[in-house]
């Protein structure tokens, strides 16, 4: 519960997006996709993903944040959704995540993080992560089917809260639960959704991935 004296906003969710370059993004793709392709399959999962935060929670709100705030994908993608375009700076994962969440939480009282992967971010599960931290928790977590996270959100950041992850592999979840526990945070978690990442997963992008069929490489 935020005291009388907290000016900061409600709560911000930030959608984490690469510029989507061929060759560049969803590389795990390229089996069975042309880079070309697989840049189509970032594209349309990052619009998805603006899309879905239309519906953040009231008093909430949603920014894009890349790792080039010059692309024209990316620039465009955020005048469209109305959206605030943020840098997401250099290092890793962790050390960019970390630091726009530190960034945003001298703003809001509650800060939350999504890919740019996942079809999974309805009203009802955004609202789900929303509460979670307006009830007390520390933090919220969203599993992915894959061992890694969709969702991560804070009303305080730890320093090493996500310092050392192996980013993409399948213990990130696990590591990042034991981390939460080492640093005495109460968090609470969401039910599982999936990623897209893997040419196995492309069914759930329906149509659009019927259309990404001419993209495919040579067997």
């Amino acid at each position: 519960m935020a005291n009388a004296e907290d000016r900061r906003r409600r709560g911000c969710f930030l959608q984490f997006a690469k510029a989507p370059r061929a060759g560049a993004v969803k590389t795990r793709l390229h089996e069975q996709l042309s880079p070309a392709a697989a840049a189509e399959v970032a594209r349309e999962l990052t619009r998805r993903v603006a899309a879905a935060l239309r519906g953040v929670p009231a008093g909430w709100d949603a920014t894009l944040c890349v790792d080039d705030t010059t692309d024209a994908f990316l620039r465009e993608l955020a005048t469209r959704e109305g959206r605030t375009l943020r840098a997401q700076g250099d290092g890793d994962l962790g050390a960019r995540m970390w630091r726009a969440v530190d960034a945003a939480l001298a703003e809001y009282r509650a800060v939350i993080v999504v890919g740019s992967d996942c079809l999974g971010y309805d009203a009802v599960y955004l609202g789900d992560a929303a509460a979670a931290l307006e009830r007390g928790f520390d933090a919220v977590l969203g599993p992915a089917l894959d061992g890694g996270y969709v969702l991560a959100g804070f009303t305080r950041l730890a320093p090493a809260v996500f310092a050392g992850m192996s980013w993409g592999a399948d213990t990130v979840l696990a590591c990042q639960r034991e981390r939460f526990a080492a640093l005495g945070l109460r968090w609470h978690e969401l039910p599982e959704r999936a990623d897209i990442d893997r040419a196995q997963d492309l069914w759930r992008l329906g149509d659009a991935a019927q259309a990404l069929a001419i993209g495919r490489t040579s067997p």
